[in-house]
């Protein structure tokens, strides 16, 4: 501002280097893991589980969620501009676990209560508590809410999902964060190795056997 201002010819700052926080996380449950999690949570907890882990919601984006919002019949749930961080709104398809749980939900709601998430018949606002309990009895370490959109990118890279689609699902805005968000296991590699090797089978001209032949040939 100083310097749209006038009063600045440059900013001093720019010189001083940005210290690393150091607070990137790479944590993904494993299928086992997140199906111990699941168990293992309160009623109450589990739909709220279950959409940040397959939808990549965050938390305020669930417990601010109210049934105007969501569409049973097409599948999909909208949120506006003033609902997520980034001040974007966007429609998110349900997964069909979400979409009967929603359906499930939509039954036993409360007329009195628009929200979707609620507790003892109230709008759900914290779970710390719960989650807590829900990590300890599914013996699960090192392991954040937040963690559960880690999981849901993921899951939906390893899916096949191109990167615009699952960005727009989950509500990232730049292929930086995108990545910051998706994390590379040993599995990943492994399956990466096994699909160029079907590509150079179909593809590749010369084989390993070819090779051998060639080489006892030129002998």
């Amino acid at each position: 501002m100083a310097i749209k201002r006038g009063l600045l010819q440059a900013n001093p700052a720019s010189r001083v280097e940005i210290p690393n926080p150091q607070n990137e996380r790479d944590r993904v449950l494993t299928e086992e893991e997140w199906g111990r999690l699941h168990q293992a949570a309160k009623p109450h907890l589990r739909p709220v589980l279950l959409t940040a882990y397959q939808l990549g919601k965050r938390f305020g984006e669930i417990v601010s969620l109210t049934w105007d919002r969501v569409d049973l019949r097409r599948g999909f749930i909208t949120l506006r501009s003033q609902d997520t961080k980034t001040k974007t709104g966007r429609r998110i398809p349900m997964t069909a676990d979400v979409r009967s749980t929603l359906q499930r939900l939509a039954k036993i709601r409360s007329l009195t209560n628009n929200h979707v998430f609620t507790c003892k018949g109230r709008p759900l606002q914290r779970i710390s508590r719960s989650f807590r309990t829900a990590l300890s009895d599914a013996g699960i370490t090192d392991f954040r809410f937040h963690d559960l959109r880690h999981c849901a990118s993921t899951n939906l890279r390893r899916a096949g999902v191109d990167t615009a689609t699952a960005m727009k699902i989950v509500g990232h805005k730049s292929e930086k964060m995108w990545k910051r968000y998706n994390s590379i296991e040993e599995r990943d590699l492994t399956e990466a190795a096994l699909k160029v090797q079907k590509y150079l089978d179909v593809n590749t001209l010369i084989t390993p056997s070819d090779m051998a032949v060639e080489g006892h040939s030129s002998k």
